[in-house]
């Protein structure tokens, strides 16, 4: 049980040759939160104005749904 690393074995980490550097994982991270703003921001825009029937509904902005993505994803 020694050799466990979050559940995978020391030696088949060893062998997977995936070097990331941390300019690609900064961008891949970069894209993924954009795709959830955009994905809230879509979202609520659509959903809130059915819900409340109501048009005069505050719609959110790319950076109100940007700070909900970042809120959630640190509180969950």
């Amino acid at each position: 049980m020694s050799g466990l690393i979050g559940g995978a074995l020391k030696k088949s980490m060893k062998s997977n040759n995936m070097d990331m550097s941390g300019l690609s994982m900064f961008f891949i991270v970069a894209i993924i939160l954009v795709v959830k703003t955009f994905l809230v921001k879509v979202c609520y825009n659509e959903v809130v104005p059915k819900i409340m029937k109501d048009n005069n509904v505050y719609r959110l902005t790319f950076v109100d749904s940007l700070f909900l993505v970042i809120l959630f994803s640190n509180l969950f």
